[in-house]
């Protein structure tokens, strides 16, 4: 039997804004009425009501939350995949460069996705695991993009300009909780978050239809099947027939006889692309499936069995075989699998990591550090290879080699909760307790954590670093820190007074 899973906290669902507002969510009625070149930039005339600065605000709250909760994915190899697959969509929408998106994975059996104010994007490991190919999975993301690109929650908003900002966090918040809690979300809204609540989710078809259009264009410039938006749709209906409540993206946006037609009408604008799964995409849903069957006796018999007669033959299937051993605590069994996969894909990091992570449990991770080594000289910058690497260096009392590992790349990494963990434990380790708080501030200012970051900035202030520009850039930072928190404390004081 799987163990259960435990509900949405409150903590969690009080800041968290994101499902159904303003359809920022899920996928809906797929159009294809316009040409591939005719789309609308409506986005541009938004944000009267609610500027980029307010959506980022409101954006890095809900995060902050969602990165100190237990349903978020922290796997640095399965967020490491949905970032890469993300960025890959952006870079093909003129609208989305220069933002700032983040793609993370909420862990949930239910097939949904959902997109935040400041470019935060998530999708729940149902939907990637229910995908039947890597394009299903990218036209799911991309949809999410072109509501944030299009500014869909301030062009609401300008036409609901009675809901406050608190507001739309307490309706929100009861949405996401229903979706884990259908009574403990109901029972959190009052009669008017309820009234919001249904004001802005009625108001959803004409940014879906735009969100479809510049999802579908953004996955023909990246190199995917444009046919992948209507094949996901066919694959929501099929699950959907045999069950009693539909999947869940379909329960905001019932799919209506035209949708998969107007998808396939809409595609045929575009040349066709046989886009070729990737190691990595089988990888991942084969590791998210491992989490999810690390309690299932009954399944990993199967698979042992299958395994034992040789019925293994699948990358996905040996690869979950694999995990599944290291998570039970059979480490030694695992690494043949995984050498043997590596071997067939020596140049897969997400394999390499895998790997990494057996020997460490092994106690035998210097066997692996020099392949570690020889892969970061070709791609120096991979986080995955840079964890990984860092990670067996302090494992081998080499503290300072990892610190000057990750401090190589901390930049790029700042946004990054598992980088900056492991670069503060890497900084203590080495004895340089100064930037070891500065960076434990900057991990905790990521988990909204403001007061408590603001202690080791001030710590980190009042120590003598090696780095001559410490001072000025660690008192930026304590100034940053002051003023969000003056910020929240405004923002509560006025939520207290309307109420």
């Amino acid at each position: 039997m799987n163990k259960p899973k435990p509900k949405l906290p409150q903590k969690l669902s009080s800041l968290l804004v994101g499902l159904s507002l303003s359809s920022c969510i899920t996928l809906a009625s797929l159009t294809a009425s316009a040409a591939a070149n005719d789309l609308p930039k409506l986005g541009e005339a938004a944000g009267a009501t609610l500027s980029v600065s307010e959506e980022q605000m409101i954006g890095d709250q809900i995060m902050a939350q969602i990165r100190r909760s237990q349903f978020l994915m922290k796997d640095p190899l399965i967020t490491d995949y949905i970032q890469q697959l993300g960025h890959k969509l952006v870079a093909a929408n003129p609208d989305a460069l220069g933002r700032r998106f983040q793609f993370f994975v909420i862990q949930e059996n239910s097939i949904n996705a959902f997109a935040l104010p400041g470019g935060y994007i998530g999708i729940h490991s149902g939907l990637i695991t229910a995908s039947q190919s890597e394009s299903e999975l990218a036209s799911v993301l991309g949809h999410e993009v072109a509501h944030v690109t299009q500014r869909h929650l301030a062009r609401r908003l300008e036409q609901q300009d009675k809901i406050s900002i608190p507001t739309i966090l307490g309706v929100i918040a009861s949405v996401i909780a229903a979706t884990q809690d259908p009574e403990a979300g109901i029972a959190g809204m009052s009669a008017t978050q309820a009234a919001a609540q249904q004001s802005i989710i009625t108001h959803t078809r004409d940014n879906e239809q735009e969100a479809d259009r510049i999802g579908i264009t953004m996955l023909a410039g990246a190199g995917f099947d444009v046919r992948a938006a209507a094949d996901f749709f066919e694959t929501l209906q099929q699950a959907s027939r045999y069950t009693q409540m539909p999947p869940e993206i379909l329960l905001t946006h019932p799919l209506s006889r035209n949708r998969i037609a107007a998808a396939r009408e809409r595609s045929q604008l575009y040349p066709q692309i046989e886009h070729q799964n990737s190691v990595s995409y089988y990888l991942v849903k084969a590791r998210i499936k491992s989490i999810e069957m690390v309690n299932n006796n009954d399944s990993f018999r199967l698979l042992e069995q299958k395994f034992g007669k040789g019925q293994l033959t699948s990358i996905e299937d040996r690869y979950l075989y694999a995990e599944l051993l290291k998570k039970k605590g059979r480490s030694q069994q695992a690494l043949p699998i995984l050498k043997a996969l590596y071997k067939e894909y020596p140049d897969n990091h997400l394999l390499l990591f895998t790997l990494a992570e057996a020997h460490r449990v092994n106690k035998t991770s210097s066997e692996i550090l020099p392949e570690l080594t020889k892969q970061l000289e070709k791609t120096p910058g991979s986080t995955k290879l840079i964890l990984a690497t860092a990670q067996i260096y302090l494992d081998n009392n080499q503290s300072q080699q990892a610190e000057k590992l990750l401090l190589r790349y901390a930049d790029v990494n700042q946004h990054n909760p598992n980088y900056l963990y492991l670069l503060a434990e890497a900084q203590a380790k080495a004895g340089h307790t100064p930037e070891m708080h500065e960076t434990t501030g900057q991990y905790l200012l990521l988990l909204g954590d403001l007061r408590t970051a603001k202690k080791h900035f001030e710590l980190a202030l009042n120590s003598t670093s090696k780095d001559p520009y410490a001072q000025t850039r660690i008192q930026a930072r304590l100034e940053e820190v002051n003023k969000r928190i003056r910020e929240v404390l405004t923002e509560n004081a006025r939520s207290r007074y309307a109420g």
